[in-house]
Protein backbone atom coordinates (compact mmCIF):
# COMPACT_ATOMS: atom_id res chain seq x y z
CA UNK A 1 0.00 0.00 0.00
CA UNK A 2 1.71 3.36 -1.19
CA UNK A 3 1.05 7.24 -0.15
CA UNK A 4 -1.29 7.98 -3.17
CA UNK A 5 -3.61 5.03 -2.39
CA UNK A 6 -4.44 6.60 1.13
CA UNK A 7 -4.69 10.30 0.26
CA UNK A 8 -7.90 9.79 -0.75
CA UNK A 9 -10.70 8.44 1.84
CA UNK A 10 -11.23 4.80 1.95
CA UNK A 11 -13.73 2.82 2.99
CA UNK A 12 -13.63 -0.80 4.48
CA UNK A 13 -14.47 -3.82 2.87
CA UNK A 14 -18.09 -4.03 2.16
CA UNK A 15 -18.35 -7.32 4.46
CA UNK A 16 -18.05 -4.51 7.05
CA UNK A 17 -21.96 -3.58 6.64
CA UNK A 18 -22.52 -7.13 8.38
CA UNK A 19 -20.22 -6.68 11.07
CA UNK A 20 -21.48 -3.39 11.77
CA UNK A 21 -24.69 -4.79 11.81
CA UNK A 22 -24.29 -7.48 14.33
CA UNK A 23 -22.34 -5.21 16.01
CA UNK A 24 -25.57 -2.94 16.21
CA UNK A 25 -28.03 -6.01 16.87
CA UNK A 26 -26.17 -7.45 19.73
CA UNK A 27 -26.30 -3.93 21.67
CA UNK A 28 -30.33 -3.45 20.61
CA UNK A 29 -30.92 -7.24 21.89
CA UNK A 30 -29.45 -6.35 25.56
CA UNK A 31 -31.23 -3.20 25.54
CA UNK A 32 -34.59 -5.17 24.66
CA UNK A 33 -33.94 -8.00 26.92
CA UNK A 34 -33.31 -5.71 29.90
CA UNK A 35 -36.52 -3.00 29.17
CA UNK A 36 -38.79 -4.09 27.49
CA UNK A 37 -38.57 -8.47 27.48
CA UNK A 38 -38.93 -8.27 31.52
CA UNK A 39 -41.56 -6.03 31.90
CA UNK A 40 -43.98 -7.44 28.88
CA UNK A 41 -42.44 -11.00 28.43
CA UNK A 42 -44.51 -13.06 26.02
CA UNK A 43 -47.21 -10.32 26.08
CA UNK A 44 -45.10 -7.68 24.07
CA UNK A 45 -47.70 -6.52 21.69
CA UNK A 46 -47.29 -2.60 20.42
CA UNK A 47 -49.27 -1.02 17.58
CA UNK A 48 -51.08 -4.45 17.15
CA UNK A 49 -47.40 -6.00 16.35
CA UNK A 50 -45.97 -8.98 18.39
CA UNK A 51 -42.29 -9.86 19.50
CA UNK A 52 -41.82 -11.48 15.82
CA UNK A 53 -43.10 -9.00 13.66
CA UNK A 54 -40.77 -6.06 15.65
CA UNK A 55 -38.23 -8.20 15.39
CA UNK A 56 -38.40 -8.21 11.55
CA UNK A 57 -38.76 -4.69 10.89
CA UNK A 58 -36.20 -3.58 13.98
CA UNK A 59 -33.58 -6.09 12.30
CA UNK A 60 -34.57 -3.73 8.76
CA UNK A 61 -33.89 -0.91 10.07
CA UNK A 62 -30.65 -1.87 12.23
CA UNK A 63 -29.45 -3.16 8.98
CA UNK A 64 -29.98 0.48 6.92
CA UNK A 65 -28.47 1.92 9.80
CA UNK A 66 -25.71 -0.33 9.38
CA UNK A 67 -25.20 0.19 5.94
CA UNK A 68 -25.21 4.44 6.67
CA UNK A 69 -22.66 3.83 9.24
CA UNK A 70 -20.73 1.65 6.90
CA UNK A 71 -20.57 4.51 3.87
CA UNK A 72 -19.88 7.47 6.41
CA UNK A 73 -16.96 5.27 7.64
CA UNK A 74 -13.39 6.30 5.95
CA UNK A 75 -10.11 6.76 6.53
CA UNK A 76 -7.32 8.30 5.08
CA UNK A 77 -3.76 10.13 5.08
CA UNK A 78 -3.35 13.65 5.66
CA UNK A 79 0.42 14.70 6.48
CA UNK A 80 1.30 13.49 8.91
CA UNK A 81 -1.52 12.21 10.72
CA UNK A 82 -3.82 9.67 9.98
CA UNK A 83 -7.58 10.38 9.78
CA UNK A 84 -10.76 8.77 10.16
CA UNK A 85 -14.01 10.07 9.47
CA UNK A 86 -17.21 8.46 11.02
CA UNK A 87 -20.96 9.00 11.91
CA UNK A 88 -24.33 9.36 10.46
CA UNK A 89 -26.41 11.72 12.21
CA UNK A 90 -23.15 13.27 13.94
CA UNK A 91 -19.96 13.52 12.38
CA UNK A 92 -17.21 12.68 13.78
CA UNK A 93 -13.36 13.53 12.58
CA UNK A 94 -10.59 11.65 14.78
CA UNK A 95 -6.75 12.94 13.59
CA UNK A 96 -3.79 10.77 14.92
CA UNK A 97 -0.05 11.65 14.79
CA UNK A 98 1.59 9.29 13.61
CA UNK A 99 4.33 9.87 16.38
CA UNK A 100 1.38 8.83 19.18
CA UNK A 101 0.86 5.26 17.31
CA UNK A 102 1.54 2.81 19.85
CA UNK A 103 1.12 -0.59 18.47
CA UNK A 104 -1.43 -1.60 15.55
CA UNK A 105 -3.47 -4.92 16.25
CA UNK A 106 -5.56 -6.99 14.44
CA UNK A 107 -8.66 -8.48 16.28
CA UNK A 108 -10.97 -11.24 14.85
CA UNK A 109 -14.59 -12.10 17.04
CA UNK A 110 -16.67 -14.84 15.55
CA UNK A 111 -18.73 -12.78 12.90
CA UNK A 112 -15.58 -11.50 11.68
CA UNK A 113 -13.77 -15.18 11.21
CA UNK A 114 -16.89 -16.40 9.77
CA UNK A 115 -16.83 -13.66 7.12
CA UNK A 116 -13.12 -13.79 6.77
CA UNK A 117 -12.27 -10.24 7.64
CA UNK A 118 -10.40 -8.34 10.66
CA UNK A 119 -10.60 -5.77 12.50
CA UNK A 120 -7.31 -3.43 13.17
CA UNK A 121 -7.32 -1.59 16.57
CA UNK A 122 -4.56 1.62 16.61
CA UNK A 123 -3.46 2.11 20.20
CA UNK A 124 -2.02 5.88 21.18
CA UNK A 125 0.55 7.04 23.56
CA UNK A 126 -2.17 8.24 26.88
CA UNK A 127 -5.09 7.15 25.20
CA UNK A 128 -8.40 6.43 27.23
CA UNK A 129 -9.23 3.93 24.59
CA UNK A 130 -8.29 3.14 21.27
CA UNK A 131 -8.94 5.98 18.67
CA UNK A 132 -9.20 4.12 15.90
CA UNK A 133 -11.23 0.56 15.23
CA UNK A 134 -11.67 -0.45 11.64
CA UNK A 135 -14.28 -3.08 11.95
CA UNK A 136 -13.55 -4.99 8.90
CA UNK A 137 -11.03 -5.11 6.56
CA UNK A 138 -9.68 -8.15 4.17
CA UNK A 139 -6.59 -9.96 5.82
CA UNK A 140 -4.40 -8.12 2.65
CA UNK A 141 -5.64 -4.81 3.29
CA UNK A 142 -5.13 -4.91 7.34
CA UNK A 143 -1.50 -6.41 6.89
CA UNK A 144 -0.91 -3.58 3.73
CA UNK A 145 -2.41 -0.98 6.39
CA UNK A 146 -0.83 -1.86 9.48
CA UNK A 147 2.87 -2.01 7.84
CA UNK A 148 2.49 1.57 6.75
CA UNK A 149 1.55 2.72 10.01
CA UNK A 150 4.62 1.61 11.57
CA UNK A 151 6.47 2.81 8.90
CA UNK A 152 5.32 5.83 9.13
CA UNK A 153 5.75 6.05 12.82
CA UNK A 154 9.68 4.93 12.75
CA UNK A 155 10.49 7.20 10.10
CA UNK A 156 9.51 9.96 12.19
CA UNK A 157 11.12 8.72 14.73
CA UNK A 158 14.31 8.64 12.96
CA UNK A 159 14.00 11.82 11.80
CA UNK A 160 13.99 13.00 15.54
CA UNK A 161 16.96 10.37 16.35
CA UNK A 162 18.88 12.41 13.83
CA UNK A 163 18.88 14.81 16.26
CA UNK A 164 19.21 12.73 19.42
CA UNK A 165 20.85 9.82 18.87
CA UNK A 166 19.69 7.83 22.23
CA UNK A 167 16.54 8.02 21.36
CA UNK A 168 15.08 5.76 18.57
CA UNK A 169 16.07 1.84 18.51
CA UNK A 170 14.51 0.83 15.32
CA UNK A 171 16.09 1.66 11.52
CA UNK A 172 12.97 1.52 9.66
CA UNK A 173 15.88 2.22 6.44
CA UNK A 174 16.54 -1.30 7.38
CA UNK A 175 13.02 -2.09 6.04
CA UNK A 176 11.81 -3.12 9.07
CA UNK A 177 8.56 -2.31 9.90
CA UNK A 178 7.56 -3.53 13.60
CA UNK A 179 5.75 -6.49 11.26
CA UNK A 180 9.05 -6.99 9.92
CA UNK A 181 10.87 -7.33 12.28
CA UNK A 182 13.70 -10.14 12.89
CA UNK A 183 11.54 -12.21 14.90
CA UNK A 184 12.27 -16.03 15.45
CA UNK A 185 10.16 -18.55 13.03
CA UNK A 186 9.30 -20.95 15.97
CA UNK A 187 7.76 -18.99 19.07
CA UNK A 188 9.60 -19.39 22.04
CA UNK A 189 6.24 -20.31 23.80
CA UNK A 190 3.27 -22.43 22.15
CA UNK A 191 0.38 -23.52 24.70
CA UNK A 192 -0.96 -27.03 23.88
CA UNK A 193 -4.04 -28.58 24.46
CA UNK A 194 -1.99 -29.76 27.38
CA UNK A 195 -0.49 -27.37 28.69
CA UNK A 196 -3.99 -25.25 28.47
CA UNK A 197 -5.40 -27.83 30.48
CA UNK A 198 -2.76 -27.11 33.35
CA UNK A 199 -2.84 -23.53 32.72
CA UNK A 200 -6.71 -23.24 33.29
CA UNK A 201 -6.69 -25.66 36.37
CA UNK A 202 -3.89 -23.81 37.95
CA UNK A 203 -5.50 -20.38 37.56
CA UNK A 204 -6.92 -18.59 40.79
CA UNK A 205 -9.97 -20.60 41.16
CA UNK A 206 -11.91 -18.16 44.06
CA UNK A 207 -11.39 -15.06 41.73
CA UNK A 208 -13.25 -17.23 38.75
CA UNK A 209 -15.71 -18.34 40.98
CA UNK A 210 -16.24 -14.56 42.56
CA UNK A 211 -16.37 -13.28 38.95
CA UNK A 212 -18.83 -15.55 37.38
CA UNK A 213 -21.19 -14.88 40.72
CA UNK A 214 -21.06 -11.57 40.25
CA UNK A 215 -22.07 -11.61 36.35
CA UNK A 216 -24.94 -14.14 37.36
CA UNK A 217 -25.82 -12.08 40.51
CA UNK A 218 -26.29 -9.04 38.24
CA UNK A 219 -28.59 -10.53 35.72
CA UNK A 220 -30.91 -12.28 38.60
CA UNK A 221 -31.29 -8.97 40.22
CA UNK A 222 -31.90 -7.41 36.82
CA UNK A 223 -34.37 -9.47 35.39
CA UNK A 224 -35.43 -10.48 39.02
CA UNK A 225 -38.99 -10.17 38.69
CA UNK A 226 -39.19 -11.87 35.58
CA UNK A 227 -36.96 -14.69 36.39
CA UNK A 228 -37.28 -15.28 40.01
CA UNK A 229 -41.33 -14.84 40.15
CA UNK A 230 -42.31 -18.75 39.17
CA UNK A 231 -40.12 -19.95 42.48
CA UNK A 232 -41.43 -17.30 44.87
CA UNK A 233 -43.97 -19.63 46.36
CA UNK A 234 -40.60 -22.18 46.51
CA UNK A 235 -38.78 -19.77 48.17
CA UNK A 236 -40.87 -18.35 50.70
CA UNK A 237 -41.75 -22.14 52.00
CA UNK A 238 -37.86 -23.03 51.75
CA UNK A 239 -36.56 -19.41 53.22
CA UNK A 240 -36.97 -20.39 56.81
CA UNK A 241 -35.66 -23.80 56.55
CA UNK A 242 -32.85 -22.93 54.83
CA UNK A 243 -31.75 -20.48 57.47
CA UNK A 244 -32.08 -23.22 59.89
CA UNK A 245 -29.97 -26.11 58.22
CA UNK A 246 -27.46 -23.40 56.84
CA UNK A 247 -24.44 -25.11 58.84
CA UNK A 248 -25.19 -28.21 56.77
CA UNK A 249 -25.81 -26.88 53.64
CA UNK A 250 -22.32 -24.82 53.35
CA UNK A 251 -20.37 -27.77 52.77
CA UNK A 252 -22.46 -28.67 50.11
CA UNK A 253 -22.74 -24.74 48.91
CA UNK A 254 -18.91 -24.91 48.84
CA UNK A 255 -18.45 -27.91 47.12
CA UNK A 256 -20.78 -26.91 44.19
CA UNK A 257 -19.03 -23.37 44.64
CA UNK A 258 -15.51 -24.59 43.98
CA UNK A 259 -16.55 -27.07 40.74
CA UNK A 260 -17.75 -24.28 39.52
CA UNK A 261 -14.88 -22.01 40.03
CA UNK A 262 -12.60 -24.70 38.17
CA UNK A 263 -15.13 -24.74 34.99
CA UNK A 264 -15.50 -21.29 34.57
CA UNK A 265 -11.49 -21.26 35.11
CA UNK A 266 -11.13 -23.73 32.12
CA UNK A 267 -13.55 -22.14 29.87
CA UNK A 268 -11.67 -18.79 30.54
CA UNK A 269 -8.53 -19.95 29.63
CA UNK A 270 -9.77 -22.13 26.61
CA UNK A 271 -11.48 -18.89 25.40
CA UNK A 272 -8.61 -16.51 26.04
CA UNK A 273 -5.38 -18.22 25.42
CA UNK A 274 -6.17 -20.92 22.63
CA UNK A 275 -3.84 -21.62 20.53
CA UNK A 276 -1.49 -18.76 22.29
CA UNK A 277 1.93 -18.40 20.44
CA UNK A 278 4.43 -15.80 22.03
CA UNK A 279 7.39 -14.33 19.77
CA UNK A 280 10.34 -12.35 20.03
CA UNK A 281 11.77 -10.03 18.12
CA UNK A 282 14.68 -7.42 18.20
CA UNK A 283 12.39 -4.47 19.19
CA UNK A 284 9.35 -5.88 20.55
CA UNK A 285 7.22 -9.24 21.07
CA UNK A 286 4.08 -10.50 19.47
CA UNK A 287 1.22 -12.45 20.67
CA UNK A 288 -1.85 -14.04 19.32
CA UNK A 289 -4.40 -16.42 20.64
CA UNK A 290 -8.38 -16.51 20.97
CA UNK A 291 -10.73 -18.74 20.00
CA UNK A 292 -14.21 -16.76 19.81
CA UNK A 293 -12.16 -13.53 19.42
CA UNK A 294 -9.07 -13.98 17.99
CA UNK A 295 -6.23 -11.40 18.90
CA UNK A 296 -2.66 -10.11 18.02
CA UNK A 297 -0.90 -7.94 20.28
CA UNK A 298 2.37 -6.11 19.03
CA UNK A 299 4.22 -4.94 21.55
CA UNK A 300 7.27 -2.29 21.27
CA UNK A 301 10.09 -3.06 23.81
CA UNK A 302 10.17 1.32 24.30
CA UNK A 303 6.36 0.97 24.92
CA UNK A 304 7.01 -1.88 28.12
CA UNK A 305 7.52 0.00 31.30
CA UNK A 306 8.06 -3.17 33.97
CA UNK A 307 7.81 -6.72 33.70
CA UNK A 308 5.74 -8.60 36.77
CA UNK A 309 5.61 -12.25 36.90
CA UNK A 310 3.72 -14.16 39.72
CA UNK A 311 3.05 -17.95 40.44
CA UNK A 312 0.94 -19.96 43.12
CA UNK A 313 1.33 -23.25 44.64
CA UNK A 314 -0.50 -25.38 41.74
CA UNK A 315 2.24 -23.65 39.27
CA UNK A 316 4.88 -23.84 41.20
CA UNK A 317 4.29 -27.60 41.12
CA UNK A 318 4.78 -27.83 37.77
CA UNK A 319 7.24 -25.02 36.61
CA UNK A 320 5.08 -22.06 35.68
CA UNK A 321 5.07 -18.38 35.69
CA UNK A 322 2.57 -16.12 34.89
CA UNK A 323 4.39 -12.74 33.09
CA UNK A 324 2.60 -9.70 33.04
CA UNK A 325 3.65 -6.73 30.76
CA UNK A 326 3.02 -3.56 31.83
CA UNK A 327 2.77 -1.13 28.71
CA UNK A 328 2.65 2.66 28.91
CA UNK A 329 -0.83 4.50 29.00
CA UNK A 330 -3.33 5.42 31.60
CA UNK A 331 -4.50 3.45 34.69
CA UNK A 332 -7.88 2.70 32.53
CA UNK A 333 -6.02 1.09 29.59
CA UNK A 334 -3.81 -0.69 31.87
CA UNK A 335 -6.57 -2.58 33.96
CA UNK A 336 -8.53 -3.43 30.30
CA UNK A 337 -5.53 -3.97 28.29
CA UNK A 338 -2.98 -5.87 30.86
CA UNK A 339 -1.17 -8.60 28.68
CA UNK A 340 -0.45 -11.63 30.19
CA UNK A 341 1.80 -14.99 29.09
CA UNK A 342 0.54 -17.80 31.13
CA UNK A 343 2.20 -20.94 31.39
CA UNK A 344 5.58 -19.03 30.92
CA UNK A 345 8.33 -21.84 31.94
CA UNK A 346 11.57 -20.20 33.71
CA UNK A 347 13.58 -20.62 30.64
CA UNK A 348 11.60 -18.91 28.71
CA UNK A 349 11.19 -16.28 31.19
CA UNK A 350 14.32 -15.88 31.67
CA UNK A 351 14.93 -15.68 27.46
CA UNK A 352 12.64 -12.23 27.74
CA UNK A 353 14.32 -10.84 30.69
CA UNK A 354 17.83 -10.76 28.83
CA UNK A 355 16.21 -9.98 25.97
CA UNK A 356 14.60 -7.03 27.37
CA UNK A 357 17.26 -5.96 30.36
CA UNK A 358 20.43 -7.62 28.98
CA UNK A 359 22.48 -5.59 31.97
CA UNK A 360 20.08 -5.93 34.71
CA UNK A 361 22.79 -8.07 36.60
CA UNK A 362 25.87 -6.10 35.84
CA UNK A 363 25.29 -3.99 39.12
CA UNK A 364 25.38 -5.18 42.81
CA UNK A 365 21.46 -4.90 44.26
CA UNK A 366 21.46 -2.89 47.75
CA UNK A 367 19.25 -4.42 50.13
CA UNK A 368 16.66 -3.24 52.07
CA UNK A 369 14.63 -5.08 55.34
CA UNK A 370 11.05 -4.79 55.67
CA UNK A 371 9.94 -3.77 59.04
CA UNK A 372 7.86 -6.34 61.19
CA UNK A 373 4.91 -3.61 61.53
CA UNK A 374 3.81 -5.64 58.06
CA UNK A 375 3.41 -8.73 60.06
CA UNK A 376 1.69 -6.96 62.84
CA UNK A 377 -0.93 -5.08 60.24
CA UNK A 378 -1.38 -8.31 58.51
CA UNK A 379 -1.90 -10.54 61.73
CA UNK A 380 -4.27 -7.76 63.43
CA UNK A 381 -6.44 -7.16 60.33
CA UNK A 382 -6.86 -10.59 58.33
CA UNK A 383 -6.77 -12.26 61.82
CA UNK A 384 -7.61 -10.59 64.92
CA UNK A 385 -10.46 -8.55 63.92
CA UNK A 386 -12.33 -11.11 62.02
CA UNK A 387 -11.80 -13.56 64.91
CA UNK A 388 -13.11 -11.23 67.20
CA UNK A 389 -16.14 -10.46 65.18
CA UNK A 390 -17.17 -14.70 64.69
CA UNK A 391 -16.61 -15.40 68.94
CA UNK A 392 -19.08 -12.49 69.49
CA UNK A 393 -21.53 -13.27 66.72
CA UNK A 394 -21.19 -16.68 68.25
CA UNK A 395 -21.63 -16.17 71.36
CA UNK A 396 -24.41 -13.96 71.35
CA UNK A 397 -26.37 -15.62 68.37
CA UNK A 398 -25.85 -18.82 67.34
CA UNK A 399 -23.27 -20.65 70.50
CA UNK A 400 -22.30 -23.48 68.74
CA UNK A 401 -19.12 -24.58 70.55
CA UNK A 402 -17.12 -26.37 67.91
CA UNK A 403 -16.77 -23.21 66.07
CA UNK A 404 -14.66 -21.93 68.37
CA UNK A 405 -11.21 -24.59 67.96
CA UNK A 406 -11.93 -23.40 64.04
CA UNK A 407 -11.47 -19.76 64.97
CA UNK A 408 -8.35 -20.65 66.98
CA UNK A 409 -6.77 -23.33 63.91
CA UNK A 410 -7.95 -19.80 61.44
CA UNK A 411 -6.00 -17.40 63.99
CA UNK A 412 -3.10 -19.75 63.89
CA UNK A 413 -2.96 -20.06 59.91
CA UNK A 414 -3.30 -16.17 59.65
CA UNK A 415 -0.27 -15.43 61.92
CA UNK A 416 1.54 -18.05 60.53
CA UNK A 417 0.77 -16.85 56.61
CA UNK A 418 1.05 -13.07 57.73
CA UNK A 419 4.98 -14.25 59.30
CA UNK A 420 6.39 -15.74 55.72
CA UNK A 421 4.73 -12.62 54.20
CA UNK A 422 7.22 -10.68 55.79
CA UNK A 423 10.03 -12.24 55.54
CA UNK A 424 9.33 -13.02 51.70
CA UNK A 425 9.11 -9.28 51.12
CA UNK A 426 12.37 -8.37 49.49
CA UNK A 427 13.80 -5.15 48.06
CA UNK A 428 16.82 -4.64 46.07
CA UNK A 429 17.73 -1.77 44.44
CA UNK A 430 21.01 -1.20 41.86
CA UNK A 431 21.71 2.15 39.95
CA UNK A 432 19.57 0.50 36.97
CA UNK A 433 17.05 -1.64 38.61
CA UNK A 434 14.47 -2.17 41.57
CA UNK A 435 13.62 -5.67 42.33
CA UNK A 436 10.61 -5.83 44.13
CA UNK A 437 9.72 -9.40 45.73
CA UNK A 438 6.81 -10.49 47.81
CA UNK A 439 4.71 -13.27 48.49
CA UNK A 440 4.98 -16.62 49.78
CA UNK A 441 2.10 -18.67 48.90
CA UNK A 442 1.71 -16.23 45.89
CA UNK A 443 5.24 -15.33 45.28
CA UNK A 444 4.92 -12.13 42.79
CA UNK A 445 8.42 -10.37 41.50
CA UNK A 446 8.77 -6.66 40.03
CA UNK A 447 11.45 -5.68 37.99
CA UNK A 448 11.00 -1.95 37.11
CA UNK A 449 14.19 0.19 35.02
CA UNK A 450 14.89 3.24 37.33
CA UNK A 451 14.68 5.14 34.20
CA UNK A 452 10.99 4.38 33.85
CA UNK A 453 10.20 5.60 36.86
CA UNK A 454 7.89 9.10 36.04
CA UNK A 455 7.96 10.20 40.18
CA UNK A 456 8.08 8.92 43.86
CA UNK A 457 6.24 9.61 46.88
CA UNK A 458 7.35 9.11 50.68
CA UNK A 459 4.38 8.62 52.63
CA UNK A 460 3.91 8.10 56.62
CA UNK A 461 0.79 7.22 58.55
CA UNK A 462 0.25 7.95 62.44
CA UNK A 463 1.08 4.49 63.04
CA UNK A 464 4.63 4.82 60.68
CA UNK A 465 5.85 7.82 62.38
CA UNK A 466 5.33 6.39 65.94
CA UNK A 467 7.49 3.50 64.69
CA UNK A 468 9.89 5.91 62.20
CA UNK A 469 9.27 4.08 59.55
CA UNK A 470 7.91 5.33 55.77
CA UNK A 471 6.37 3.63 52.41
CA UNK A 472 7.11 4.42 48.75
CA UNK A 473 5.05 5.01 46.11
CA UNK A 474 7.15 4.28 42.78
CA UNK A 475 4.70 5.84 39.63
CA UNK A 476 5.66 5.12 36.03
CA UNK A 477 3.33 5.37 32.63
CA UNK A 478 1.44 2.08 33.76
CA UNK A 479 0.83 2.56 36.87
CA UNK A 480 2.34 2.74 40.87
CA UNK A 481 3.93 -0.05 42.72
CA UNK A 482 4.15 0.24 46.29
CA UNK A 483 6.93 -0.41 48.96
CA UNK A 484 5.81 -0.73 52.18
CA UNK A 485 7.15 -0.32 55.80
CA UNK A 486 10.50 0.51 55.32
CA UNK A 487 13.04 2.56 58.22
CA UNK A 488 12.27 5.83 57.80
CA UNK A 489 16.72 6.45 57.62
CA UNK A 490 16.53 3.79 54.59
CA UNK A 491 13.12 5.16 52.75
CA UNK A 492 14.47 8.45 52.93
CA UNK A 493 18.08 7.14 51.36
CA UNK A 494 16.14 5.13 48.49
CA UNK A 495 13.69 8.31 47.84
CA UNK A 496 16.83 10.29 47.23
CA UNK A 497 18.32 7.96 45.16
CA UNK A 498 15.81 7.15 42.84
CA UNK A 499 15.43 10.68 42.10
CA UNK A 500 19.30 10.27 41.26
CA UNK A 501 18.73 8.07 38.95
CA UNK A 502 15.97 9.62 37.44
CA UNK A 503 17.31 13.12 36.99
CA UNK A 504 20.79 11.50 35.78
CA UNK A 505 19.69 9.02 33.40
CA UNK A 506 19.55 9.91 29.40
CA UNK A 507 17.89 7.09 28.49
CA UNK A 508 14.26 7.77 27.11
CA UNK A 509 11.40 6.13 28.77
CA UNK A 510 9.19 5.76 25.52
Amino acid sequence: MNNLELIKPQRQSILGVAVIFFSNLRKAFNFFLAVVFVNLGTKFRILSLGLEEWAYILSAVFLVISYLQYLKFTFYIKGDNFVIEKGVLSQEKINVPFARIQTVNTHQNIVQRILGVVGLKIDTAGSIQNEIQIPALSKKHAQQLREYLMERKYELKEEDAAQDLDEARVDPSAGDSFDNLKIDSKPILELSIKDLLLVGLTQNHFRSGLFLFAIVNGYVWQFEDFLLKPFESYLEETAQSFLTQWIILLPFAILVFLIISVLASLVGTALTHFQFKFFLGEDGMRMSSGLISKNTFNVPFGKIQYFKWESNPLRALIGYYTLRIKQAGTEAINDRKLISIPGIQARSLIKVLNRQYPDRKKMAYQSFQINNLLFIQLAVWLGLIPSLLALVFNFFLIEILWIYPLILCYLALVLFFSYRYFLSYKVKVNPDFTLIKRGWVFPTTLLIPNYKLQNISLKQSIFQKRRAIASLQLYTAAGGENISHLPYNEAHELYNYLLFCIESSKLKWM
